[in-house]
């Protein structure tokens, strides 16, 4: 089962003992859907990014080279992809929530009638134990985001009067927020991690006969590794400079760049990790256990069949095509088809780099004839 967010279902209210990070309201209060919401969304920060470039003393959002061609500034690239990270990240409190709401039922018909109540409560929000650590991951990320804009005025000479009458204004405002997000989304990894690892811990009885039913934590794990996935693709386009189509790498990037991108997709194997391999343990342990009470029982029908006793012998032939069943089972909890998703994931932090190496490449054999 897979859908995209704008097809799940978004009437959940928020009940008692959860909350939900504020952002979500402005997508449960938009008629327009998950898309849309966050195609405006971006839309109003970058608009308002222009805007400040515009009627302040710029940077603007265009320069001229020396024979008159119009080239994005630098620092309207960087807001560009700030805007789509911002975007994103609230964004992804939004379909993180929907998608808890499309497994709960797949989830609970895992986790048996002694898990179901908690894997239903997971489309309820956050638990309210977790809102002082929610708030103060984003009230430090905010501190963080405000840092940012110390240094980069202690760092170019900038007064505050004149980095507020510059584009700097636009990231005095928006870093706080980008920063806070960024913050409260390692806390998130944590929650969902330890969630998570409780249910399977507590609930989670394998039923070798049934293990089709347990490729939901495969999806689960799966679609908590996109997101991360894709958010290190966005920050990849830190790396690349519009105004040097002959480079693939903006090099001044690079020092900021990796690191984040390195922990964005080491949180989505963390989180994948955290959702597979428990569910891994307890498959391998109860294949143990099976083959060593079908070892037992074939070791009492063997004697029974060197005796002579036909119906021991034809038991014990039963036991071994049992035994090589059992040891056939998979012991991950994934589906080829998620195995694939999984491998063009992997990709995804690519995408920009070897699409911005393309475009250029095929831009330069169009307008000047020259090679690919």
């Amino acid at each position: 089962m897979d859908a995209t967010p704008a097809e799940i279902p978004a009437e959940t209210p928020i009940r008692s003992g959860f909350f939900q990070p504020a952002e979500v309201h402005v997508f449960r209060l938009s008629p327009l859907g998950v898309l849309a919401t966050s195609l405006i969304l971006f839309v109003l920060v970058y608009g308002f990014y222009v805007l400040v470039a515009e009627t302040t003393n710029g940077p603007g959002l265009f320069e001229f080279s020396e024979t008159g061609q119009a080239l994005l500034t630098r620092v309207a690239w960087i807001a560009f992809v700030l805007s789509l990270i911002f975007t994103a990240g609230i964004a992804f409190s939004e379909t993180g929530r929907r998608l808890w709401e499309m497994e709960a039922d797949d989830l609970s018909r895992a986790l048996g009638e002694t898990g179901r109540h908690a894997a239903l409560d997971l489309q309820k929000g956050i638990p309210d134990a977790w809102r002082g650590r929610y708030l103060t991951a984003f009230l430090i990320g905010a501190l963080a985001g405000l840092g940012f804009n110390a240094f980069m005025m202690l760092a170019n000479g900038f007064s505050p009067l004149d980095y507020f009458n510059s584009v700097g204004l636009w990231f005095f405002i928006v870093s706080p927020f980008l920063y806070g997000i960024g913050f409260r989304a390692g806390v998130d990894v944590a929650r969902e991690s330890q969630t998570i690892k409780t249910l399977i811990r507590d609930h989670l009885t394998v039923d070798l006969f049934k293990l089709d039913a347990l490729q939901v934590f495969g999806r689960i794990g799966l679609r908590a590794a996109r997101t991360w996935m894709i958010m290190a693709a966005i920050i990849l386009l830190f790396l690349i400079n519009p105004n040097a189509p002959d480079q693939l790498f903006a090099a001044d990037q690079l020092a900021m760049t990796i690191p984040v991108v390195g922990a964005s997709v080491l949180g989505g194997l963390f989180l994948l990790a955290s959702t597979l391999h428990p569910v891994h343990t307890k498959i391998q342990a109860a294949k143990r256990a099976e083959l060593d009470r079908v070892h037992t029982e074939m070791q009492t029908m063997r004697d029974k069949a060197l005796a002579g006793n036909a119906e021991a012998a034809s038991a014990l032939a039963g036991y071994t095509d049992y035994e090589i069943w059992v040891n056939n089972l998979p012991e991950w909890p994934v589906s080829a088809g998620i195995t694939t998703r999984f491998s063009l994931y992997i990709l995804l932090p690519v995408i920009p780099i070897i699409g911005s190496y393309v475009f250029e490449n095929l831009a330069d054999q169009l307008v000047s004839g020259g090679s690919l």
